[in-house]
């Protein structure tokens, strides 16, 4: 009987002990919110006035590029903090999804999610092509069809380009693939219970450009130089 007396109260000690524990470990790392947002920093290209050649490229090709819209078919966005190994980011996003912006300004929110607090240093992500299936199954989608159709495209940008003043509606598709790394300007910091944003940011002004010519986006000599600019300009820094 003197040991079953205290069998009762040693059972509600442990059990009041786990769930101390448990609590603990589930407030822990502790997190704040990222927010990443597409951002476009100016949609025109602005006009050259001469007409002489350079390198081969006639550098009144076109006189001047207005951007519409940019749109990439992107995959597996991850955040790396500061000495954290290539392999260990953390996943800000990893089923295909659409980069959206337009020359109206708007940012448009890619994704949000937890993430622990701490120093982070860059983003990654992958221009993404559709396998053959995946075509398939997001032929209807009604954000993604455009690039599940046969060509499966991962970037698609609209806009005019103007010869004599007048404007001729164009759309530059490419097929290119790459990953990307992006490191900040300056490190940003993730902190308890607060947002941070982060902008993915595309210039137009300068997928168009090469040794001061603007390029015809509709001639396909040019779509090797379009894509190695759109990979090399674009940037990730902390919207403030």
């Amino acid at each position: 009987m003197k040991f079953t007396k205290y069998i009762m109260p040693l059972a509600i000690f442990v059990f009041v002990s786990f769930f101390i524990a448990s609590c603990s470990d589930s407030t822990s790392p502790n997190e704040g919110t990222v927010n990443v947002v597409s951002d476009m920093l100016n949609p025109a290209v602005s006009i050259v006035p001469s007409i002489s050649t350079k390198n081969g490229i006639q550098v009144n090709e076109v006189d001047s590029i207005r951007v519409t819209s940019v749109r990439f078919l992107l995959s597996e966005m991850k955040l790396f903090s500061i000495n954290t190994d290539s392999t260990e980011g953390r996943v800000l996003k990893s089923s295909p999804f659409v980069f959206l912006v337009d020359d109206t300004g708007t940012m448009v929110q890619l994704t949000s999610v937890s993430m622990p607090v701490g120093t982070y240093e860059k983003v990654k992500f992958e221009f993404h092509r559709f396998s053959a299936s995946e075509a398939g199954q997001y032929a209807t989608d009604a954000v993604l069809k455009d690039f599940a159709t046969s060509d499966r495209y991962t970037m698609i940008i609209t806009g005019d380009y103007y010869k004599g003043g007048v404007p001729i509606a164009f759309t530059f598709n490419s097929q290119a693939t790459a990953n990307l790394s992006l490191n900040f300007p300056s490190a940003i910091t993730v902190e308890e219970g607060a947002t941070t944003t982060v902008a993915i940011q595309v210039d137009p002004t300068l997928f168009f450009k090469k040794d001061g010519s603007i390029l015809d986006p509709t001639n396909s000599k040019n779509t090797n130089d379009i894509e190695n600019a759109i990979k090399t300009t674009i940037k990730a820094f902390k919207k403030s």
